[in-house]
C-alpha cells in the first residue's frame, strides 16, 4: 500500500508540474527572443522551463508506467464486456482512441479548434518578438564578439540609409566603459552577459554607439536613388512580409522577386519572411542575402 500510494502521488504531482511547465512554455516565446532578450516568467527563463519539461517528462513517464503496473487488474477490467469476456474496443476504450486520435490528427491537419489554438500560442510568441525585440540572425547570442560586429555591419544603416563599420577595439572600449567586464573579443557574446547579469540585446545596443559612416563609395549605387544593397534590419525580419520589408526600407520589391526567380526560388510577397524561410530551409535574413548576392552579380 505504501509503494501504490507514493507512486499514485508521484504520477499526480509530475503531472501537475508537467502541465505548468507546458502552460509556461505555451506563454513563452520563441527560443531566439528569449535567449536574446533575457526573458523570464516567476524568475525562470525559458531554457529552464524546457530543462524541467523535460526531467518532469522522465519522472511522469517512469511514474506512470509503473501505475499503470500497479493497476493492471483495473485496466483489463475496463476492457472486459458485461459477460467478463476480454474486448478491446470495448465503448470506453472506443471513446479514449477516438479522443486521442482527434488530438493527434487535428493539429496536424489544421482542424477546428485546434488550429486555432495554435495560431493563438503564434500570437503570443509574436506578440513577445514585438515588445522584446529579436536578434538579427539566429543564435546571434552565441556569436564571438568579434564576428558579431563585423556582421551587424550588414544589419544596420543610419537614417539616411548610409552604411556603417564597426570598429571592435572601439566597441571593446565602449562595453569596458560601461561597466561591462570582457576579456577580448574571442568570447561570445552570451558568456559575456551571464557574466555580467546582463542580456546579448542589452550588450547590442552598447556595441552600436560605436557605428561610424562607412568610408565614401562604400554604398555603391544601382538605379535612380536606391541601393543596390539590400538593408537586413536589426531586428523584426521575421514578422515582416517582403512587401512590407521593401516598403520599410525603400527596395524594388520587383527587383528583389526577379533575383530570387532567376536564383529559382519562388517567395509568396505578402506571406511573412520567417514562413517562407522556413519551406525554403534558410532564414529570413538568408532571403535578403540571396537578394543582396543576386544584386552585387548584376552590377558586375
Amino acid at each position: 500500500m505504501k509503494v501504490r500510494r507514493v507512486v499514485s502521488l508521484t504520477t499526480l504531482l509530475s503531472f501537475i508540474f508537467l502541465a505548468l511547465t507546458g502552460i509556461m512554455l505555451f506563454f513563452s516565446p520563441h527560443g531566439r527572443v528569449a535567449y536574446w532578450s533575457g526573458w523570464r516568467m516567476f524568475g525562470l527563463s525559458k531554457e529552464q522551463y524546457v530543462d524541467l519539461h523535460t526531467t518532469l517528462m522522465v519522472l511522469f513517464l517512469v511514474a506512470g508506467i509503473w501505475h499503470t503496473v500497479l493497476n493492471w487488474r483495473a485496466i483489463v477490467g475496463y476492457l472486459k464486456d458485461r459477460s467478463k469476456q476480454l474486448k478491446l474496443f470495448t465503448p470506453g476504450f472506443s471513446v479514449a482512441l477516438v479522443l486521442s486520435g482527434l488530438f493527434i490528427v487535428g493539429p496536424l491537419v489544421g482542424l477546428f479548434p485546434f488550429q486555432q489554438f495554435l495560431n493563438i500560442g503564434e500570437g503570443i510568441k509574436d506578440y513577445w518578438e514585438a515588445t522584446r525585440g529579436s536578434p538579427p540572425w539566429g543564435h546571434a547570442e552565441l556569436s564571438p564578439l568579434g564576428r558579431f560586429c563585423r556582421r551587424m555591419e550588414d544589419f544596420v544603416r543610419l537614417e539616411d540609409q548610409r552604411p556603417v563599420t564597426i570598429d571592435c577595439d572601439e566597441a571593446l572600449a565602449a562595453l569596458r566603459e560601461a561597466g561591462v567586464e570582457v576579456k577580448d573579443e574571442s568570447q561570445q557574446l552570451l558568456e559575456i552577459a551571464r557574466a555580467n547579469s546582463t542580456t546579448p540585446q542589452a550588450l547590442a545596443e552598447i556595441i552600436l554607439t560605436v557605428a561610424r559612416p562607412a568610408p565614401p563609395g562604400a554604398d555603391r549605387r544601382s538605379g535612380p536613388g536606391r541601393s543596390a544593397r539590400f538593408l537586413v534590419p536589426y531586428s523584426g525580419l521575421g514578422r515582416m512580409t517582403l512587401r512590407q520589408y521593401a516598403e520599410r526600407y525603400g527596395a524594388d520589391l520587383d527587383s528583389a522577386l526577379a533575383i530570387l526567380r532567376d536564383r529559382g526560388v519562388d517567395v509568396d510577397p505578402d506571406n511573412r519572411l520567417r514562413d517562407e524561410a522556413q519551406r525554403l530551409g534558410t532564414d529570413p535574413a538568408g532571403i535578403v542575402r540571396w537578394i543582396n548576392e543576386g544584386a552585387e552579380s548584376t552590377r558586375r
